[in-house]
């Protein structure tokens, strides 16, 4: 460790030597940190090694094998004292994509302080930051420019300007003051734009929001639902609570499907605990007792009803708190995977090669480093195992195969530069299922540009393509699609249509279908970079989070002496945005043509 701290000092001797750096380009991590000098960092720090910070970590799991791989790890990382010792220094950051939009706001307009990193390249004359129009929504003298090109001030403007300014206050929307609003040279400008009072506009935006969450009161009937998702979890953590609600109902219909195989997000200490699972439940009478009727075979008129036992089996285990039975549900799938990836029948009874298979996996799953890439049947696996949790979370609330579907689509890969999706691969699957349930609404995950899993893009685009030509195909134009956002990123409540009350049950059943059927997810390795902790405690923050905003805006009263005990009980909510497949298809061409320039 002192070589390693010697070689820094050294270093930093010879870019001092020769005048400092001349040129800097980086990023902006989640934190603010640039470089890798993370959130609290000297602004005076130099070149030395450091340990990240859990924000940093997260942010990094992605390109280095997961978050347990990164906090194995320690960095080597200039100083911020370092970038900034050459005043004449030409420091360029780069951000793009909404989620760096706060974070790019405080390090251009908060002081100089070791909370914002980046503030410390405000004594660089020649700093600049290169940002794409998301990352730049927040800067307030960028705001002011843009409303400037607007030709006309409407109702959604009117919204974002007094909600955001009643956070900013902490004030309902009807106590506002002309004091408030000449805090908020955004909201003012709007308002005189729109040329309307203040209490006017804020009557009106109170308004719309009441309508919005009751609107979120109301659950259809008699309609076919087509839930898509990019990886397993991505439904339930982005709107369970009108899942629980709307199948609640027996006159609707419901299809639940993951566009990839999500084997990237299973450990291999995960594996390992699968497949001692596995050696357990082969050496028990039970095993032998279904091998006699063919209980592992892929074909057979029972086939699928022994695949919906693996999953009562496992949710009866959760429910009597039995492990061990809850464990065989996990098992009994595990080995029929084995047997169908690896072609290990076990029909007769006889577990010697299936056991050999599970012996050679362990050793395997025991030699490869987190992030090292599997070989293909190794990671279609893994994506099996993540299929089986999704049928168990969907078990919960009774529904089960065939109403659930695992499309595996082939852009999704373990490569850095995984390939785009294509007609024949990615698009297809998606436009023969819309052909046979013939669905009244579509649910798609709607992330902006540039932020989120690159995964969430690439289905979007798949499943716009799908449903664009499915429309063509029927000429059937009144498909509701629902947009929804999750752990990654958040609506605006002027962005959407619907706002969803979320009681405190209703987070409990999240959390405990989250942390008792994905199994590997309960220290997932490519972790949300806000809280150290389960993505369905992001969730719950998400959603609470939400509540704070509107409830600040209309009043604890409002809520808490309504005459619904749907509203009393609220104490998160859930942001959707309800469009037709045209405005689908709107948004989806905007979003390609800021990540893409096509």
């Amino acid at each position: 460790l002192r070589q390693v701290d010697q070689w820094c000092a050294d270093y930093e001797g010879k870019i001092r030597a020769l005048g400092g750096i001349g040129f800097f380009m980086g990023g902006i991590g989640p934190d603010g940190h640039v470089a890798f000098n993370c959130q609290g960092c000297d602004h005076f720090s130099t070149t030395r090694m450091d340990q990240l910070n859990y924000a940093s970590q997260a942010a990094a799991a992605g390109d280095l094998g997961g978050i347990e791989a990164v906090r194995k790890r320690k960095v080597i990382t200039i100083g911020l004292g370092t970038i900034t010792f050459n005043p004449d220094c030409v420091a360029l950051i780069c951000a793009a994509g909404e989620a760096k939009a706060q974070v790019v706001q405080r390090a251009v307009e908060e002081a100089p302080h070791v909370n914002f990193p980046a503030t410390a390249l405000h004594k660089l004359p020649r700093a600049t930051f290169f940002l794409t129009a998301g990352a730049a929504k927040l800067l307030s003298r960028r705001q002011l420019a843009v409303l400037a090109t607007r030709q006309e001030v409407d109702d959604e403007l009117v919204e974002r300007a007094l909600v955001s300014l009643c956070c900013k206050r902490r004030k309902r929307l009807l106590d506002l003051t002309e004091e408030d609003l000449q805090s908020c040279p955004f909201a003012q400008e709007v308002l005189r734009r729109c040329g309307r009072a203040l209490s006017s506009c804020a009557a009106q935006v109170r308004q719309t929001l009441i309508r919005k969450i009751e609107r979120g009161c109301q659950v259809r009937e008699n309609a076919k639902f087509l839930h898509t998702e990019p990886h397993h979890d991505d439904i339930m953590l982005g709107y369970l609570p009108s899942v629980l609600r709307h199948t609640r109902v027996s006159s609707n219909q419901h299809h639940f499907v993951c566009a990839t195989s999500g084997f990237n997000s299973v450990s291999n200490k995960h594996m390992l605990m699968l497949l001692e699972r596995v050696e357990r439940f082969v050496a028990s009478p039970t095993f032998q007792r279904l091998c006699k009727v063919d209980y592992f075979s892929s074909n057979g008129p029972s086939a699928i009803d022994f695949r919906r036992r693996d999953v009562w089996k496992f949710l009866d285990g959760i429910a009597a708190a039995d492990h061990e039975l809850r464990d065989e549900g996990a098992a009994r799938r595990l080995v029929y995977n084995l047997c169908v990836i690896f072609g290990d029948s076990v029909a007769d009874g006889d577990s010697s090669k299936l056991l050999a298979r599970v012996k050679g996996l362990k050793d395997y799953f025991a030699k490869q480093y987190a992030g090292q890439k599997d070989e293909k049947d190794i990671q279609t696996l893994k994506g099996s195992c993540r299929e089986f949790e999704a049928e168990c979370v969907w078990g919960y609330i009774g529904w089960q195969l065939p109403n659930i579907s695992h499309l595996r689509l082939g852009f999704y890969t373990a490569d850095i530069f995984a390939p785009e999706p294509t007609q024949q691969r990615d698009v297809l699957p998606v436009l023969r299922l819309l052909q046979d349930l013939q669905p009244d609404v579509v649910t798609v995950a709607l992330d902006p540009e540039a932020s989120g899993p690159d995964t969430h893009y690439k289905v979007l685009q798949a499943v716009t393509a799908a449903l664009q030509q499915y429309s063509d195909e029927t000429k059937k134009k009144d498909i509701t699609v629902w947009g929804y956002r999750n752990v990654w990123f958040r609506f605006e409540p002027h962005e959407v249509s619907t706002i969803i009350p979320v009681s405190l049950q209703t987070i409990s059943t999240l959390n405990h279908m989250f942390l008792n059927s994905f199994e590997s997810q309960r220290n997932a390795e490519f972790p949300a970079y806000e809280i150290e902790g389960p993505f369905c405690a992001m969730s719950q923050r998400v959603q609470v989070q939400q509540y704070d905003m509107i409830e600040t805006c209309l009043g604890y009263e409002w809520f808490h002496k309504h005459d619904s005990p749907l509203i009393r009980a609220t104490r998160g909510l859930v942001f959707l945005r309800e469009m037709t497949i045209e405005q689908l298809l709107a948004e989806s061409r905007a979003l390609r043509q800021q990540t893409e320039n096509i």
